[in-house]
């Protein structure tokens, strides 16, 4: 049963329905070619099933002899496709209608609708990927900048995979040079068996410590919050007492008016999201009713939904009035930050500080100045960030505050972690090196050594073949 489900012709829709001017259906299995050239008149080829291997075609699918649509048709063979079966890309036009015309016309024709993770898995099965990829390719179909698509790509490209299998290559050299010294030594230690491979080639590397592996394991972990940012976007809240120009600061950085914009205070009831990208890196943007003590009923519930979004937030943008002095509302918010910040540091991922996880904003600096900002640069620690949101005025240095601990200056085909299961398996070979130091140093090979080893191996090849432990 199981040969027999690795031998369905599969289809999926691999593009968002309605969000894009183009929609792509992905085929693959041993019938594609046959069955979409039972739907497909192209021009300048007959017979589909004679195409070559990564070439495009066009023409367009029919249904019982209704035009449906015009597309362009990426035929990739066997040896050359992702999945390792026969694969046609059918690039139609992106509309909801279209898009699920021709997937419904091909499962009529005996083609299995399928999600895009069971063509990811079809690749895995046929070795053509890693679990790595598999990871990248599916962050890829909704991951929401340009540069978040660049990375990924890398990432699918080998990127990521080629250093952990650098990763198995240290840990094998480190085992080659103690077992070279130890013999030189001693009488020869036998190390407990372990099979498959992991790189070395039989090399003897002379590591006279393991700072290499810790170098690289930390240069690894370095890239998580650039990598989880990309596939994870942060929620950036904005928060401030009323009629500070919290909706008028949004609209600013949308470059639209999305925002309900009013001079009487408490209009924003409710909170308002929208995805935003400063420098390639996506945001999820918060807008907020504040936080402040009140008797109406409806507006309570706002607030409390604030405290809900301010729950779930990775960064604050918070927002003072340069025209009006600093008072007890501004001082709540204080105390409410101070709250959130403790909370926020007892994550699991790595501990956001002060400087990067709340920015202080005073608006209106086009306006007199009545407001005390040496106080909040105090209680922050760190410069405010002066601007006027009517007149669109000071924004590069906060697009600068929000992305300075991200690395945005991107090299390509650099490894970076973007999972979360990523980074726990390389945080856990991060303490195994470091608390095993000792037991890994030429000075002290024992048994204890080569099951160190063993234990770096298996964490790496977990991460590369798709384990959480």
């Amino acid at each position: 049963m199981e040969m027999m489900n690795k031998e369905k012709t599969i289809v999926s829709i691999v593009t968002p329905l309605g969000e894009g001017g183009i929609g792509k259906i992905i085929v693959s299995g041993p019938d594609a070619l046959s069955i979409i050239n039972k739907v497909f008149q192209g021009k300048g080829i007959a017979d589909l099933r004679e195409a070559a291997s990564q070439k495009l075609y066009y023409g367009h699918i029919y249904d019982k002899g209704e035009r449906i649509d015009e597309v362009i048709l990426n035929v990739v063979r066997q040896k050359d496709s992702f999945t390792g079966k026969d694969v046609v890309e059918i690039n139609c036009h992106g509309g909801i209608r279209v898009v699920m015309r021709i997937y419904e016309l091909l499962q009529s024709s005996g083609v299995e609708g399928v999600d895009w993770d069971s063509l990811l898995q079809q690749s895995l099965e046929n070795d053509k990927t890693d679990f790595i990829q598999k990871e990248a390719s599916q962050e890829l179909v909704q991951v929401r900048t340009k540069l978040g698509v660049k990375v990924l790509l890398d990432q699918y490209r080998g990127a990521l995979s080629g250093a952990l299998q650098q990763g198995l290559k240290i840990v094998e050299g480190i085992r080659q040079s103690l077992l070279a010294k130890n013999n030189k030594n001693t009488p020869p230690l036998s190390p407990p068996s372990q099979g498959g491979g992991g790189g070395g080639g039989g090399e003897t590397i002379n590591f006279h410590s393991v700072s290499p592996l810790i170098d690289h394991i930390e240069n690894l972990l370095k890239t998580t919050p650039f990598g989880m940012a990309l596939t994870s976007p942060q929620v950036l809240v904005i928060l401030g007492k009323p009629n500070v120009g919290k909706s008028t600061l949004i609209n600013a950085i949308l470059g639209e008016e999305r925002m309900l914009v009013h001079h009487e205070p408490g209009t924003t009831r409710d909170y308002v999201s929208e995805f935003i990208s400063i420098k390639g890196i996506p945001f999820e943007l918060v807008d907020t009713a504040g936080v402040r003590e009140t008797s109406d009923r409806l507006e309570s519930m706002s607030i409390e939904m604030t405290q809900e979004q301010l729950r779930r937030a990775d960064k604050v943008i918070t927002v003072f009035d340069n025209s009006r002095k600093f008072d007890q509302e501004d001082e709540g918010i204080l105390s409410a930050l101070n709250s959130w910040l403790k909370t926020k540091n007892s994550g699991d991922l790595q501990k956001k500080t002060n400087t990067d996880a709340i920015i202080a904003v005073v608006n209106k600096c086009d306006l007199p100045a009545k407001l005390d900002k040496q106080r909040i640069a105090a209680t922050f620690q760190q410069p405010v960030c002066c601007i006027s949101a009517l007149n669109k005025e000071g924004f590069e240095d906060l697009n600068r505050r929000l992305v300075r601990e991200f690395d945005t200056a991107y090299k390509p085909m650099r490894p970076v972690v973007f999972t979360k299961r990523q980074y726990l398996l390389l945080a856990m070979a991060d303490v195994v090196v470091k608390q095993e130091g000792d037991c890994l140093s030429a000075n002290n090979v024992s048994e204890r050594t080569f099951q160190t080893l063993d234990k770096l191996k298996d964490i790496f090849r977990a991460c590369l073949e798709g384990s959480s432990s």
